[in-house]
């Protein structure tokens, strides 16, 4: 995994001073794709999608403050989160065929309460999850040939990726809490509200359980949906070797639907 750049912004970088009144977004600053910026004042930030994947940016406040995140396109007001102190806040574009073109956004970053520094993020995604087919039942460990892996470098505070699943598909995600900071985001053909989805509707619209120490995840619907992994911390500066969080994923075998073949990963499980 590569390593990502931090960007730090300042008031006085590159003799530019930017006057805001609190809470209010001021400058129009573009955003990188990939690589995490902080700022500890209300920006707004710019970015384009460049491919046919979903996209995503993120914001995360500190523990001590609540910022608020919107998305505009076009002159158009597409989205908020407003998840609250310490968590992480997303919205994720689908520019599939079909759905979102591809374009212009302006993520708005705005001051709800409190004062910190706040990380920000995007990726415009080109990154896509296989879900091998199952070579045989419980796991032996990361070697396994039937494992896919959905990551979260430290550095970073949001990761994004592409898995195409049909209606009824299902597969496992290691532990319990799996279903509270990795989402499974689906939009509906000609229905545009759902191209664009926040964390909030990514956990009301995903369809998951927790069952034999496991989550199970299941598709509603055919097509390219995504996978957005999130921890609610802040972002740590890079590290060699890259660290992080990963989740293990296995498509569930429908003779034992109830069974999570990856319950004790990292150890064997039977």
């Amino acid at each position: 995994m590569s390593l990502r750049r931090l960007a730090i912004l300042s008031a006085g970088a590159a003799g530019l001073l930017v006057l805001a009144m609190p809470g209010v977004a001021a400058a129009s600053v573009p955003l990188s794709n990939d690589s995490v910026t902080l700022s500890s004042t209300p920006e707004s930030y710019t970015y384009s999608t460049t491919n046919t994947y979903w996209s995503v940016v993120a914001l995360q406040s500190p523990s001590n403050a609540d910022f608020d995140l919107a998305l505009s396109g076009g002159g158009v007001a597409l989205g908020t989160s407003t998840q609250g102190t310490g968590r992480t806040d997303f919205i994720a574009v689908n520019s599939n065929s079909g759905f979102r073109p591809i374009g212009r956004y302006l993520a708005t970053v705005t001051a709800y309460s409190g004062s910190g520094t706040y990380s920000v993020q995007r990726q415009t995604g080109a990154t896509t999850i296989v879900l091998p087919a199952i070579t045989h039942p419980g796991s032996t460990g990361p070697s396994d040939p039937d494992l896919a892996f959905v990551v979260l470098a430290d550095d970073d505070i949001v990761s994004i990726a592409d898995i195409w699943l049909t209606t009824g598909q299902a597969f496992w995600a290691t532990t319990p809490t799996a279903g509270q900071h990795l989402y499974l985001l689906k939009s509906t053909a000609g229905t545009p509200s759902t191209y664009v989805r926040n964390r909030t509707a990514a956990a009301s619209g995903q369809s998951v359980a927790v069952i034999d120490g496991c989550t199970k995840y299941t598709a509603t619907a055919t097509g390219w949906h995504a996978l957005v992994l999130v921890d609610d911390r802040e972002p740590e500066l890079p590290q060699v070797p890259a660290d992080g969080i990963a989740h293990a994923l296995k498509l569930v075998d429908p003779a034992t639907p109830n069974t999570c073949p990856v319950r004790n990963f990292p150890d064997v499980t039977p």
